[in-house]
C-alpha cells in the first residue's frame, strides 16, 4: 500500500522545526505502513513490517550493494559491521562482543562499576554548589565519553580532536533545512578520513603490545574466527568511539529534561531509587537518544 501522503510526512518530520515534538507526524507516517517516495525509496514505519524487511534474506543491510553508494558513508571497502549482511556481519560482531562484553568477558561492566562511580561522582563534586549547570557539557557528555575512551584505550586528553570530528560525522546525517547540505557532506567525508587515521595510528600502535583495551585485544587476540583486519579493526572502532557516547549523551540530556517536565516522577525516584532501572528503559521508549 502506498500514498503520496507519505512522503509529505517524512518531509514534515525532517524539517528541523518539528523535531521537539515529532509524535503527531509519527502518528500519521504509521497510518501507510509502506510507502514509496518520489526518489523510488520506501518508508517502513510499523514495527510489523520493520521486523519482515531487518529478517529478511533477500534484501540487504551491506552499503556497498547500493546502487548510488553515499560518498559519506565510510570512505572506505571495509564499512562498520552494521552497514554489512552475514555471514560477515556475524563474524566481526562475533568478534567484537569477544572483548566487549558477555559471554567472553562477562566481569567487564560490573568490573567497572567503582571507576564508574568515582567519574560520575568527581563530576558532581564540579558543580555543587552552582545555581545554574549545563546538564550536556557538565555531566551527560564527559561521562560516557570518559567510559568509551577507556574502554577501547583511546586517550582521553585526545577528546578535544575527536570531538570536532564526530560531531561532523553526525551533522552529516543530520537532516536540517536551515544549513547547506553540500557543505556538511563534505565536512563529513573529512571528518571521517581524519578519525580513521586517528584510529589507525592507535591500532598500529597496539600491534606486539598486548593489554587490557578493546583495540589492544583486537589487534592481538586471534579467537575462533581469527583476528581482524586492521580496517576491520578502525571500522569497527569508529562505529564503537561514535555510538558508544552519542546516544548515551543522548538520553541522559533526554531524560534529565523529562524528570524535569515531570517532577511527580522525578520525586518518586527520589523516594524509590530501585525504580531507576526501569525509569531508563521507559525514558529509551518514551523519549529515544535517536530521531532518525
Amino acid at each position: 500500500m502506498t500514498t503520496t501522503e507519505a512522503p509529505d510526512t517524512l518531509r514534515r518530520i525532517l524539517d528541523y522545526s518539528s523535531r521537539a515534538d515529532p509524535y503527531p507526524l509519527y502518528a500519521e507516517l504509521r497510518r501507510t505502513p509502506v510507502a514509496r517516495q518520489d526518489d523510488g525509496s520506501y518508508v517502513i514505519s510499523t514495527y510489523r513490517e520493520l521486523e519482515d524487511i531487518l529478517h529478511n534474506p533477500h534484501l540487504s543491510s551491506d552499503i556497498r550493494n547500493l546502487a548510488h553508494p553515499m560518498p559519506s558513508a565510510e570512505g572506505t571497502t571495509t564499512p562498520a559491521f552494521i552497514n554489512m549482511d552475514p555471514p560477515e556481519h556475524d563474524r566481526l560482531r562475533r568478534m567484537a562482543m569477544r572483548h566487549f562484553g558477555p559471554p567472553h568477558t562477562p566481569g567487564l561492566v560490573t568490573g567497572l562499576e567503582p571507576a564508574l562511580a568515582d567519574t560520575v561522582g568527581g563530576l558532581l563534586d564540579g558543580v555543587a554548589g552552582k545555581e545554574r549547570i549545563d546538564i550536556v557539557d557538565d555531566l551527560a557528555y564527559p561521562f560516557p565519553v570518559t567510559v568509551i575512551c577507556h574502554l577501547l584505550g583511546v586517550p582521553r586528553e585526545d577528546e578535544p580532536r575527536f570531538r570536532v570530528w564526530v560531531n561532523d560525522v553526525i551533522n552529516a546525517i543530520d537532516y536540517d533545512a536551515r544549513t547547506d547540505p553540500q557543505e556538511k557532506l563534505d565536512n563529513g567525508v573529512r571528518a571521517r578520513q581524519d578519525l580513521r587515521e586517528y584510529l589507525g595510528g592507535l591500532v598500529e600502535q597496539r600491534h606486539g603490545r598486548p593489554s587490557d583495551d578493546l583495540l589492544s585485544r583486537l589487534a592481538n587476540d586471534d579467537g575462533p574466527d581469527g583476528r581482524m583486519t586492521d580496517e576491520e579493526i578502525i571500522s569497527t572502532a569508529n562505529l564503537l568511539l561514535i555510538a558508544g557516547h552519542e546516544t548515551t549523551v543522548n538520553l541522559i540530556t533526554n531524560g534529565m529534561l523529562t524528570l524535569l517536565r515531570h517532577p511527580q516522577v522525578l520525586q518518586r525516584l527520589r523516594d524509590e531509587p530501585d525504580l531507576i532501572v526501569p525509569l531508563v528503559e521507559e525514558l529509551l521508549r518514551y523519549e529515544p537518544p535517536v530521531h532518525i
